[in-house]
């Protein structure tokens, strides 16, 4: 789609939820914009996120629920070893909860506030999930006379006097570019997860990674603030899903609702390595990003179930509540079709066997019988001696057949790669704005965080993709 115009006050590249914030907040300061979006559709990875984070918001008032500001930032910025950015954290924190009334006043709905395993209370689900949120913002944005161009990416940002003046623009259909001009450019395009060479880049673990991203978080935006002179800044922080189904031949969304993935992910009775030995207490699963760290600690991770356990999670109920999962049933009643089903396609990462030393041999995991007895003795004995699971999710494995389902890691987001101010302006390598250009969501999203994604604040990526979006356009005079 070929833009209308050739000038505006403001573009903002990418359609995700931080770019359709700044579009909405753009058209309440009357500024003519332009959002480009260089796929088909809008919403990215805004589309599938489960809420936004918040503290002091309307509905943690009403439900009676209050948070420490002070004792928050402090419990963050010791989770990211204070390589997090203190007064952006800050700035967050404190207008996050006014960032949540204005979604619900524009017309975003919330089913509930709360937390997700350990961690503080500040997720807002959305009533009908991140689309139902996308699709509020996208028809307000348009009803304030914002104007989109689809399949229409941003090629370079164009500078003169050390300020933006416009952007190249390429139509992703044709390949014709063009030049508008602007001086005020935001990126939102949503991070590098989709970016094989940039992941391989920063960690050793890649071939094990599995994006869970809608395939357009490509590093678009922090690759043209470098070539505007932005600072290369703090990659590496990835959004580890937990575990996944490690499928060698099939995209790992086909498994995102899956109830097997959320049993052996989620569950978690117990997880081995390559040479058949519990390596980890399975409850850090409460936390998807050690968990991911965990099974990148092994070669190979499988996580073992028995007959006894899929019985269990059909027909009586979960061990324990979903918390990091797009399944989250009260039962999984689909389980043993699905076990079934793949058994009999022959999938790869699915080995079923008569009994635990038949499991053992197919998959060479030679310390499994071993494993498991002991295992079932601290079962037996009420206490994890030897990694501290707690005692009511220690659950037996003795009735065949029994299961193993290979694990990789699922990753939602990656963030870092620029540094912003607390006006979400893009820095320089002296630690200055290069005037005119911002960003927000997870292109800007490594100030919030260490090495690890910050799921101890649970919404945290929807929240700031709100907040920061927001916050860009206040500054645009």
């Amino acid at each position: 789609m070929i833009p209308k115009q050739s000038q505006y006050d403001l573009v903002i590249v990418g359609g995700g939820l931080a770019g359709l914030a700044a579009a909405v907040s753009a058209g309440e300061k009357h500024l003519t914009t332009l959002v480009l979006e260089k796929g088909r559709t809008i919403g990215g990875d805004g589309n599938y996120v489960e809420g936004a984070m918040g503290v002091d918001s309307y509905l943690q008032k009403q439900t009676g629920i209050h948070i420490d500001r002070t004792k928050l930032l402090q419990s963050e910025l010791d989770y990211s070893h204070y390589e997090a950015s203190a007064p952006h954290l800050k700035k967050l924190i404190d207008q996050s909860g006014a960032t949540i009334d204005w979604l619900h006043d524009l017309g975003v709905k919330f089913s509930k506030v709360g937390g997700q395993g350990k961690s503080w209370p500040t997720i807002h689900s959305f009533a009908g999930g991140g689309h139902a949120a996308v699709t509020v913002l996208f028809e307000k944005a348009q009803a304030l006379g914002i104007e989109f161009a689809m399949s229409t990416g941003a090629e370079r940002v164009l500078m003169e006097n050390g300020q933006v003046a416009g952007l190249v623009v390429m139509n992703e259909a044709t390949g014709q570019t063009r030049d508008l001009k602007t001086n005020n450019v935001i990126l939102a395009t949503g991070g590098y997860v989709d970016n094989p060479e940039l992941i391989q880049k920063r960690t050793p673990f890649f071939k094990r990674l599995l994006s869970v991203s809608d395939g357009k978080s490509t590093g678009d935006g922090m690759q043209l603030a470098w070539q505007a002179g932005a600072a290369h800044y703090q990659m590496g922080a990835i959004q580890y899903g937990g575990g996944a189904i490690y499928d060698r031949q099939q995209p790992p969304f086909v498994h995102m609702a899956s109830q097997l993935a959320a049993a052996a992910t989620q569950e978690a009775i117990l997880w081995v390595n390559e040479r058949g030995e519990r390596f980890v207490n399975e409850d850090v699963n409460d936390n998807m990003c050690h968990a991911g760290g965990a099974i990148l600690t092994q070669a190979r991770t499988f996580s073992i179930l028995d007959q006894a356990a899929i019985d269990h999670l059909t027909h009586v109920g979960l061990y324990k509540e979903v918390g990091n999962s797009p399944v989250s049933p009260d039962k999984f009643d689909q389980l043993q079709t699905e076990l079934e089903h793949d058994t009999a396609s022959g999938a790869k990462y699915l080995t079923k066997g008569a009994t635990v030393e038949e499991l053992a041999e197919k998959l060479n995991l030679v310390q499994l019988p071993e494993t498991i007895a002991h295992y079932n003795q601290l079962v037996a004995s009420g206490a994890d001696a030897d990694f501290g699971k707690a005692a009511p999710y220690l659950t037996g494995l003795s009735q065949g057949p029994f299961y193993a389902v290979e694990l990789g890691v699922g990753m939602a987001c990656a963030l870092g790669g620029l540094r912003v101010d607390e006006a979400n302006a893009v820095l320089n390598s002296h630690g200055y704005p290069v005037p005119g250009l911002y960003a927000a969501g997870n292109d800007a999203a490594g100030m919030l965080v260490g090495d690890t994604y910050a799921v101890t604040l649970p919404g945290s990526t929807a929240g700031y993709a709100a907040f920061s979006g927001r916050n860009a356009v206040q500054q645009i005079k």
